[in-house]
């Protein structure tokens, strides 16, 4: 397997994702735009994803490879998700939007474990192998920004941080298309089940960003529009009644 610049592009893209979120949490010492849920729909993601770890060899740092390369990332991937976990019902916890989460996590594993039994059926896969577990993180991580865009849906408003993540994390798939492909060309290979599962991610970035987030972005700024308009009458109402009592009566003239 060879890197090619879609892939390593992705991958950065990806990483930073991560280290933003990071950012987001810590400096803000909040989590309330945070999904706990699609957090730690990504830690099983790569939990399941990467059973290659478990051993882990590590002689895999003696000498850079593209297993090198894997290796590192697969590890920070896992980490990183789970010290956010930690982060977000552990260290900020009290700051969770508990009334928007509302939608329970094991219907998105359910979701996951039907799209890969029914592959597994059709291709005649018996063995609960790895192969089983990497179609079921594939599947799992189609579904697991939804809670994310639903908590920022219903909460009306988006940072600046959380659009450069989730721009990012679209990026990042879209890359992941582009790298399908040029393997394919490149290298005769093909995997149907990461490129289709790839592809509807986009597609769920893309309706997101392009019939929700204008939608949050005109609210800000009415909201922003109300509060600058109050502002204005409270200073006017002010200026007003100072005329009033600087104006001299007419017997004291």
């Amino acid at each position: 397997m060879s890197l090619n610049e879609y892939r390593l592009t992705a991958d950065f893209l990806h990483g930073s994702a991560i280290l933003l979120l990071f950012y987001h949490i810590l400096k803000s010492r909040s989590c309330h735009s945070v999904s706990g849920i699609t957090v730690m729909l990504y830690a099983i993601t790569f939990t399941c994803r990467y059973l290659d770890l478990y051993p882990f060899d590590w002689h895999f740092f003696e000498r850079f490879s593209v297993s090198t390369y894997n290796s590192i990332y697969k590890i920070f991937y896992l980490a990183s998700h789970y010290f956010i976990l930690i982060l977000i019902y552990g260290v900020f916890r009290n700051t969770r939007d508990r009334s928007i989460n509302t939608f329970p996590m094991f219907g998105y594993l359910i979701c996951a474990h039907l799209l890969t039994w029914s592959t597994c059926y059709l291709e005649n896969i018996q063995q609960l192998d790895r192969e089983f577990f990497w179609r079921f993180s594939i599947f799992l991580e189609m579904f697991a920004i939804i809670p994310q865009m639903a908590l920022i849906h219903k909460q009306s408003v988006i940072s600046t941080t959380m659009s450069l993540y989730l721009m990012m994390l679209g990026s990042y798939r879209a890359l992941y298309i582009a790298n399908w492909i040029s393997r394919y060309r490149n290298e005769q290979f093909w995997e149907p089940i990461a490129f289709s599962c790839g592809f509807v991610q986009t597609m769920i970035y893309l309706c997101f960003f392009v019939h929700v987030y204008p939608r949050l972005n005109r609210a800000k700024s009415c909201e922003t529009m109300e509060i600058v308009k109050e502002k204005t009458s409270d200073i006017n109402l002010n200026v007003n009644e100072k005329m009033d009592r600087d104006v001299p009566l007419i017997h004291d003239v």
